[in-house]
């Protein structure tokens, strides 16, 4: 019998320390070791002074032996050690009946049963649920309740997970996935691990687009960051934020798909269209994937922001009605010219820049635009908000082509300079 418990059920490192074929021990590291912590902590106990990092330390040795000393008969021998006695004990002490109520993961409880939605990522979506309802957390939460429910969206697993998902995606996907590659084959080219902090998978199923969400092992143990080009400095990644991010994404399926037909040569969408064909024609990537990589990463990060206002204590609404256009012109700029490496795979962007303020504020100006159609939320009055400042920002930057001058308050976007460090 396997374990029972939604927090430690169908991991593969946790099972086996339950069925006696491994220790779990000093120095581990990794997911199973941040599930065991944070089991711990939950029943109270300390793991050391920087929580559920996913490494077994002293500290967390020393919760080990507690927890199994502290047991009425104690679990013997009480040393630091997580082998078959203490995972049965930990899954019993934190069981809940049935584990499709398990309070611990509010509405989301019946996807992490069933392995399609990762313990972690449910605990960060749960709470939002309680958000006023015209909260752009709500808006959140609740469509990503929606989008699994319906399967729209197959699941969101940890990469090192990303087998769970296998058999629910072969039971709905199209046999052929495109261009001839079987379902079984998309799906496991998909899955290979990886150095993203997270990733929106696309599959067809009837021929209409759905997806799946893969989140890096590291990004839920929070070891992830991105890097500013300019002096190297960094800027934590948060396993809400790639939540944020990657359900943004899925939002976008429809308009993603539009999007990845943009030609190089269309004007409505390059500054340099001769410069998108010959970054293409370079063997570093298509120019259409910077396009793309670009507008749903400002789009993520916007919706990132506001989730973040809110959790601050202001409004969404209120915080996009007050955040003037220059300051999102800034903070995408800033984006555009010092975080390259989110995006520009090909180089078209940094040559763009290269080329001078008024040519890198026409695109930005185009690029804004593309961004102003995508689909920040599922709450049509929210949306069109942020269109419109989306589109207020392409005006400003379309004013700096023949008036260009540095922007000097930067907002709207998360993160922005003052995080990196």
């Amino acid at each position: 019998m396997p374990l029972r418990g939604p927090r430690f059920s169908g991991d593969p490192v946790l099972e086996e320390c339950f069925a006696g074929r491994h220790r779990m021990l000093d120095p581990e590291q990794g997911l199973p070791v941040k599930r065991v912590q944070a089991a711990l902590i939950e029943l109270g106990r300390s793991v050391g002074p920087k929580g559920d990092d996913g490494i077994f330390g002293s500290d967390t040795g020393a919760a080990v032996s507690a927890y199994k000393a502290s047991k009425d008969p104690p679990l013997t021998p009480t040393d630091p050690v997580v082998g078959p006695g203490t995972s049965k004990a930990l899954d019993d002490d934190l069981f809940f009946d049935p584990p499709t109520l398990d309070p611990a993961f509010g509405e989301f409880a019946p996807f992490v049963v069933a392995h399609r939605v990762e313990p972690f990522v449910a605990r960060e979506l749960a709470p939002l649920m309680s958000s006023p309802l015209d909260s752009w957390r709500r808006m959140l939460a609740g469509g990503a309740l929606r989008d699994l429910s319906s399967g729209q969206l197959l699941g969101i697993v940890a990469q090192s997970r990303a087998i769970d998902l296998r058999d629910p995606y072969l039971a709905v996907a199209d046999t052929d996935q495109g261009g001839g590659v079987s379902a079984a084959d998309h799906f496991d080219n998909q899955i290979i691990p990886g150095a993203a902090v997270g990733r929106t998978v696309t599959f067809r199923v009837g021929g209409e687009p759905r997806a799946f969400i893969l989140v890096g092992d590291d990004t839920i143990l929070g070891r992830q960051t991105i890097v500013r080009a300019s002096d190297g400095t960094r800027a934590a990644v948060t396993l809400l934020g790639v939540v944020v991010h990657e359900l943004t994404h899925a939002r976008n399926l429809a308009t993603t798909a539009l999007l990845r037909q943009t030609l190089d040569s269309d004007t409505t969408v390059y500054a340099d269209t001769a410069l998108a064909q010959a970054s293409s024609a370079s063997g570093a990537g298509q120019t259409v994937e910077v396009l793309d990589s670009f507008v749903g990463e400002m789009v993520a990060r916007h919706v990132h922001w506001i989730i973040l206002k809110e959790l601050a204590g202001t409004p969404g609404d209120i915080a996009i009605r007050t955040l003037r256009p220059d300051e999102l012109a800034g903070a995408i700029d800033f984006y555009f010219s010092d975080v390259t490496a989110i995006y520009d795979s090909n180089g078209y962007g940094r040559a763009i820049a290269a080329q001078g303020d008024a040519v890198r504020f026409r695109q930005l100006e185009l690029w804004l635009r593309v961004c102003a159609r995508q689909i920040f939320s599922d709450v049509q009055a929210q949306d069109d908000l942020a269109t419109l400042l989306f589109n207020a920002a392409a005006d400003f930057c379309a004013e700096r082509v023949n008036d260009p001058f540095v922007i000097a308050d930067l907002d709207g976007l998360f993160p922005l300079p003052a995080d990196f460090h």
